[in-house]
């Protein structure tokens, strides 16, 4: 196990230091990495190291992305988030992450592989750590940006909780899981239930029973808050969608 670590934490150097991730693929060690997330008896250590070193593939094309994502990758992050190692917690949540923001089989390829729970477990407990909040937010927003295009995917995100995970999300004490939990609102508003569809579905009036328009009010009249550009996007989804609740209290 040890030399294994060891031989992970060498191809980590190596693709800091600028190897081309087509070349990094083309060594055929992707599968290997994969395989040795999904096993549990790997070491937390080397775990961090897979997942350090599959980060660098994901964030890649959609074709490297296909790479992870074919190899098993998915399942694997699985494994990692139940270790509820912090540090593995966020590097699961980075890749996903990264996943999420690719193609929409990308999309579809995480929701299948039942991640989208746990993301949003780590979302709304307020015990975990800031940064895997904030990565388990940015996994979710970017999953939203087909939703308007793709009423399953919206399905799925509304069924999972999502709406409520990032209204919470709002009131984490970290402006990137503000920015992005703001950009998560926006979409997942922006997409319109199909005719017929029950009145207490949709996201605006979920979004009101978990308290959104308070949340959103809270960061817009925030003194710790110190960017304008998130407060005027509160404010314009206050607006748009929340209009009795976006007036300012008087003083």
């Amino acid at each position: 196990m040890e030399s294994l670590e060891y031989a992970v934490q060498a191809l980590d150097r190596i693709c800091e230091h600028g190897l081309q991730r087509t070349d990094f693929i083309a060594t055929g060690v992707v599968p290997r990495l994969a395989k040795l997330l999904a096993d549990s008896s790997s070491s937390v250590a080397l775990q961090q190291g897979v997942l350090t070193c599959l980060g660098y593939v994901v964030g890649g094309s959609d074709d490297e992305t296909d790479v992870a994502v074919d190899a098993g990758l998915l399942p694997g992050l699985l494994v990692a988030l139940e270790t509820k190692d912090e540090e593995l917690c966020r590097l699961a949540l980075w890749n996903a992450s990264n996943v999420a923001a690719g193609s929409h089989s990308h999309v579809c390829a995480l929701l299948n592989s039942g991640l989208l729970k746990p993301a949003v477990c780590v979302l709304m407990d307020d015990q975990e750590s800031i940064i895997c909040r904030r990565h388990a937010c940015w996994t979710i927003s970017n999953l939203a940006k087909v939703v308007s295009g793709d009423a399953k995917v919206a399905q799925a995100l509304i069924e999972g909780c999502c709406v409520e995970a990032l209204s919470a999300a709002l009131l984490i004490p970290d402006l990137k899981a503000k920015e992005r939990a703001v950009i998560g609102i926006t979409r997942v508003l922006e997409w319109k239930p199909p005719q017929g569809s029950e009145a207490d579905k949709s996201p605006s009036t979920i979004l009101r029973s978990a308290s959104g328009p308070q949340n959103l009010r809270a960061v817009r009249d925030s003194r710790d808050v110190h960017n304008e550009r998130i407060k005027r996007q509160c404010q314009s989804l206050l607006t748009l969608y929340f209009p009795d609740c976006s007036r300012r209290a008087r003083v």
